[in-house]
């Protein structure tokens, strides 16, 4: 018995060694199964967090763009506002400018038509200036004639005196 207690228990130490070289065998496939799926799931999640980096950093530029577009907007809304009141100013100016413009031609056409009245009376009064003098000048010549008429008409009341007086001073002799 004790031979074959011996006999039983080396088969059963060899039943269990051969249990755990299977189950060695078993759980070496299994580890290296695992590992595989591991290496390859950490390989896939390195991939992903990079991606996930990427589009973290394609987001925060894209958000910092939006940021700043939207700063962009507000302040252009604010000039825009600035611009349009300015426009609007403009405008009116520009109405009150036309209109200030169309009463200025309306004077301009009102002096316009004061100047041409007064060049005809001008022109007239300078007609009429040339005729005085002709006129002045051809009285100047009848009084310069009557002049010498009387220059004359008086030497020959002296030359006549002078007869008188001579005629006189024989008749009383």
């Amino acid at each position: 018995m004790k031979r074959d207690v011996s006999f039983s228990l080396l088969g059963l130490i060899m039943l269990l060694c051969l249990g755990i070289a299977a189950a060695s065998v078993y759980y070496q496939y299994t580890y290296t199964d695992l590992q595989s799926k591991y290496e390859v799931s950490n390989d896939t999640l390195q991939k992903t967090m990079i991606d996930y980096q990427e589009k973290e950093m394609f987001l925060d530029a894209a958000l910092q763009n939006l940021s700043l577009s939207e700063e962009r907007e507000e302040a252009l809304g604010g000039k825009y506002q600035k611009v349009e009141t300015e426009k609007v100013g403009l405008q009116t100016d520009l109405a009150t400018a036309n209109e200030a413009i169309k009463d200025l031609n309306r004077q301009n056409e009102d002096l316009q038509s004061s100047v041409d009245a007064l060049e005809r009376e001008n022109g007239k009064l300078v007609f009429e200036k040339d005729q005085l003098k002709e006129e002045k000048r051809d009285l100047n010549n009848k009084i310069d004639n009557l002049n010498n008429k009387i220059d004359n008409l008086d030497n020959k009341i002296d030359d006549l005196n002078a007869q008188i007086a001579a005629l006189e001073a024989t008749q009383s002799e």
